[in-house]
């Protein structure tokens, strides 16, 4: 079969139109990441008795186990067992999944940029009547989060490439479009070729945001 660049220039605009629902997967699931590895950062950070070990637990779980299969657990699994999964749309499940996958990796960058705070700075909180709270509020995660948003870039990217695995639910973004124009025309090469070029794209324009952030924060570092 001959490759018809051609058509894969003319299904280009067709498959990019999705980018938006791609975006949408990407910004929804990054977000939730945030909050999940803040928390799980924070009980590990402070090693809280009852909650570090499930913290670590959940860690090992989700690194040690594919996102496909996790992706296929949590949306067709638990929904023969737990009737709220039954209800879950595609596209809530693969921002949930990819959540909880991301935060896996996630919580250990925060965990790295927390740590950068000299613990001489939490006791002179603590010394003048502050709370942990207080602490964490006020004076470590101002600090901490020069640190990590440069890296947090990174886990960004990782998480825009991994949403093209929410087709496998159904979701109709990059790949999945990508996915319905090679079987429309038997034009496979062409249609991924399109999806290649797009995540590339995006992942380099994001790379470039990221080494703005870098660049910033150290302006910002080497002023204080």
């Amino acid at each position: 079969m001959n490759i018809d660049l051609l058509y894969a220039l003319k299904k280009l605009p067709l498959i990019l139109s999705y980018i938006h629902v791609t975006l949408w997967i990407s910004i929804c699931s990054m977000a939730a990441t945030l909050v999940f590895s803040l928390l799980i950062t924070i009980i590990r950070y402070y090693k809280i008795r009852v909650l570090t070990p499930i913290a670590n637990a959940y860690i090992d779980l989700f690194r040690g186990t594919p996102l496909l299969t996790q992706m296929f657990f949590i949306y067709y699994g638990l929904a023969q067992i737990i009737p709220l999964f039954r209800e879950m749309q595609p596209i809530t499940a693969a921002i949930l999944v990819l959540a909880l996958n991301a935060s896996a990796y996630t919580t250990e960058n925060m965990r790295s940029a927390l740590e950068s705070v000299p613990r001489g700075q939490t006791e002179a909180g603590l010394a003048v009547g502050m709370t942990d709270l207080q602490v964490m509020w006020h004076i470590i995660l101002p600090q901490a989060t020069k640190v990590a948003v440069p890296v947090l870039a990174n886990d960004f990217i990782a998480l825009l490439k991994n949403s093209s695995m929410a087709f496998t639910l159904g979701v109709r973004e990059i790949m999945g479009e990508a996915s319905l124009v090679g079987n429309a025309g038997f034009r496979f090469f062409e249609a991924y070729l399109d999806a290649f070029v797009i995540y590339f794209c995006l992942s380099k324009v994001i790379g470039l945001g990221q080494k703005y952030l870098e660049k910033r924060f150290s302006i910002q570092g080497r002023k204080a």
